[in-house]
């Protein structure tokens, strides 16, 4: 009954989002203004990049590269286009977001001191105290990307799964509201599920898959995108690699082996 209820409540506020304006025609997804993530090979698999103002989930395997592709889509973001960028950690220190950002040779220390992205480090499971962080960082450096990493953190914050849902979709309301592109990461568990409270199938504007999968006696990354609000997507599984440059996804090329 309690799932039947949520259910319905959800339905109800999925259906209120599309009347404020969310949905979109294909007519029009060729004019979306986009926002490029700078990540070499994601444009070309997003029509140009991601539609601005959305909300982006990134679920993947451990090791699949969904921090690294978070940290370049800030990263290029401060860069390559001047826009200003909030990363919130909800697991690692500052210090170690930062060091971890080197070793891809992103610089993210002389951004940080030159004022294009913050780096904030939320160790306390108040979701309102998380929520007003990023508003007020948003607002502060007006900032245009924002990464939440890692989601599955917000599992800690709830003791009910409805109270979970509700704050959620109300900080992807804020975010969208706000007009940020957003990336929140989130882990694929062992047995295939990745749902977090509901967050992709009623909040996301985007899911893009990360795998790192073994096949015969190695180890493949691959991406895939499953769905992207106002964009043609491909629907096939890309390899990806991840080197001194961050995540570097082959999007002419296809991993035709089911994963």
């Amino acid at each position: 009954e309690k799932n039947a209820e949520t259910k319905r409540w959800f339905l109800k506020q999925e259906i209120e989002w599309c009347r404020e304006g969310e949905g979109f025609s294909l007519a029009a997804a060729k004019e979306l203004e986009r926002t490029k993530t700078g990540v070499p090979g994601l444009d070309e698999l997003l029509g140009g990049g991601i539609p601005k103002g959305n909300l982006v989930v990134v679920s993947g395997d451990p090791g699949s590269g969904k921090t690294s592709l978070s940290m370049g889509f800030l990263y290029f973001g401060a860069i390559k286009y001047n826009e200003n960028a909030v990363y919130i950690s909800l697991e690692e220190t500052v210090k170690e977001v930062v060091e971890n950002a080197e070793i891809y040779g992103f610089e993210f220390k002389k951004a940080v001191d030159a004022g294009k992205i913050k780096v904030i480090y939320i160790d306390l499971y108040d979701f309102e105290k998380l929520r007003n962080t990023i508003e007020d960082s948003i607002l502060s450096m007006n900032a245009k990307r924002v990464v939440i990493d890692p989601g599955v953190i917000f599992k800690l914050f709830f003791e009910k799964e409805l109270d979970a849902r509700k704050s959620i979709l109300s900080l992807g309301r804020m975010l969208k509201k706000m007009g940020v592109t957003s990336i929140i990461t989130n882990e694929i568990n062992l047995d295939g599920s990745r749902s977090l409270f509901g967050l992709e199938e009623y909040v996301a504007d985007g899911v893009i898959l990360m795998y790192h999968t073994k096949m015969e006696n190695k180890f493949v990354r691959s991406i895939a995108i499953l769905k992207m609000r106002g964009t043609r997507i491909s629907e096939k599984l890309h390899p990806l690699i991840i080197d001194k440059g961050g995540v570097r996804i082959l999007s002419k090329q296809e991993l035709f082996e089911e994963v």
